[in-house]
């Protein structure tokens, strides 16, 4: 497999492997989901005149109420679909590795050879995910005991805001910069096919030559879907599906799976863009120092 140059990455030259991923989330989240509307549908809501869709008038009072009476079956539930959300967990790690391997090579590849591709480099990439959460929850875990020892004079009520404030933004700053360091790994071990020794190394080197790049890259990518996510919560109380209509359920899904696919661009472009990171810093490593 040849590997593509650093100024011919990009998201837009895989649309296709981009909504196949999109495709495969959005059926991996009805499977998540009939389960739970099944035991909602079970509690006989809809036998009301409106049917179900008094769980979605303004405030969701009845959904709450719904949920307090229905709580331990839920839970019950989600005990049950523990297995199922680790394999969800599994499969995405191996959407985010098939992403990066289409991303990066020259050659247009069958499905079974990206299949296959994505099985190999799987296991490294789970320990990445995995040290990087263990990392971020130790961040927590310390940001929580750092919180818990701050005075609270009453004297001082501003001061110990601000401290509290100055420990979130902390806590908010170490964890991204994990999540980008495990990015900046994960790409370098698909570029690279290198031991996960040697790709934690280039990453490093990554972070040493482009610091803000590297660690906080994501974050307008994470900020475009964040904004995205908000308006279609506005327009989904806008076209209130708790009033009837077939177009409004309609339109409510279109548009949540247009968040869904919106997602995955936002994943792929910043996937694209931690790529060409790792190819630039590697092509400046090896070229000769005049």
């Amino acid at each position: 497999m040849n590997a593509l140059g650093p100024s011919e990455i990009s998201a837009r030259r895989r649309p296709f492997a981009m909504l196949a991923i999109a495709g495969f989330r959005l059926f991996a989240g009805f499977c998540l989901a009939l389960p739970f509307s099944s035991l909602v549908a079970s509690t006989g809501i809809g036998t009301r005149a409106e049917g179900d869709r008094a769980l979605f008038e303004g405030g969701g009072y009845l959904l709450l109420e719904l949920l307090r009476l229905h709580a331990g079956e839920l839970v019950a539930t989600a005990r049950g679909l523990m297995p199922l959300f680790l394999l969800g967990l599994v499969l995405t790690c191996a959407c985010n590795v098939a992403l990066l391997i289409a991303l990066n090579v020259r050659e247009r590849l069958t499905s079974r050879e990206w299949l296959a591709l994505t099985w190999v480099r799987l296991p490294a990439q789970l320990g990445v995910v995995a040290g990087a959460a263990l990392a971020q929850l130790l961040i927590v875990f310390a940001g929580s005991i750092a919180l818990g020892v701050i005075p609270e004079p009453l004297a001082k009520p501003v001061a110990t805001t601000l401290a509290q404030i100055a420990v979130l933004v902390l806590l908010a700053v170490l964890a991204g910069a994990v999540g980008g360091f495990a990015d900046v790994t994960k790409a370098s071990l698909v570029r690279h096919e290198a031991p996960l020794g040697q790709s934690l190394a280039r990453a490093w080197s990554c972070v040493r030559s482009r610091p803000i790049s590297a660690c906080f890259g994501w974050v307008p990518y994470a900020a475009s879907f964040v904004v995205a996510a908000l308006g279609v919560a506005k327009l989904t109380d806008v076209v209130d599906v708790s009033r009837a209509g077939a177009w409004r359920l309609a339109a409510v899904f279109v548009v949540h799976q247009l968040v869904v696919l919106l997602s995955v661009a936002c994943r792929t472009a910043w996937s694209a863009r931690v790529l060409r990171l790792v190819a630039t810093e590697t092509h400046r490593a090896q070229s000769p120092v005049l």
